[in-house]
């Protein structure tokens, strides 16, 4: 399944040109650390209205438990507050290399399992995303086997899923860079045979 994700960046996204690509789900950047997305809830209710399946992400700057539990509490209060129900495609803590850097593996699996514990003692799935090396840098014995994961790597294999087939890597970011009409956009492919 075609699915792409979106922020703020994207301003006017033409949904009819989204639906022509084959695209059935979107996720949607809701908050970066503790701080709310402007767009994030015109972006969840235009996908909903055209019966997009969606989901969404935190870009987490937790530099504690505390502060990744406090992120996934911001980002839930959002979506509930708009009453959309529970996302199709989940929540996901997205860790970028700036952050992986900055942690060790120990730091950086601790805060993502306070992330998406907070998450599913609400109720919710979550997940964690980010590039291979990043993925890779998680100790994920250390988490639950239900933990999904979103992979981001510009090219034609998903070598993290590959090399980890005892994993439940749900969706791959292949492209940073795919054109619909004039707007830029992530595309990913989403593992459906991987649903539960």
């Amino acid at each position: 399944m075609k699915v792409i994700d979106v922020s703020d960046y994207q301003t006017n996204i033409d949904w009819s040109k989204v639906i022509d690509e084959g695209v059935q789900g979107i996720i949607v950047k809701v908050s970066e650390g503790r701080t709310l997305m402007k767009l994030f809830a015109k972006h969840i209710a235009s996908a909903a209205a055209r019966g997009l399946k969606w989901g969404a992400y935190c870009l987490t700057r937790a530099n504690s438990d505390e502060r990744a539990e406090q992120e996934a509490r911001v980002m839930i209060d959002a979506l509930e507050a708009l009453d959309y129900g529970s996302p199709d495609l989940g929540l996901w803590y997205d860790i970028e290399p700036d952050e992986r850097d900055k942690y060790s593996a120990e730091d950086l699996t601790s805060h993502a399992s306070a992330f998406i514990c907070t998450c599913n003692d609400r109720g919710y799935s979550a997940g964690i995303y980010g590039n291979y090396y990043t993925l890779s840098k998680i100790n994920t014995n250390e988490l639950a086997n239900y933990v999904p994961y979103w992979t981001a790597q510009y090219s034609y294999s998903n070598d993290f899923k590959d090399e980890h087939p005892e994993l439940k890597v749900k969706i791959w970011q292949w492209s940073e860079r795919y054109m619909i009409g004039n707007m830029e956009v992530d595309m990913n492919e989403w593992y459906e045979d991987e649903d539960e």
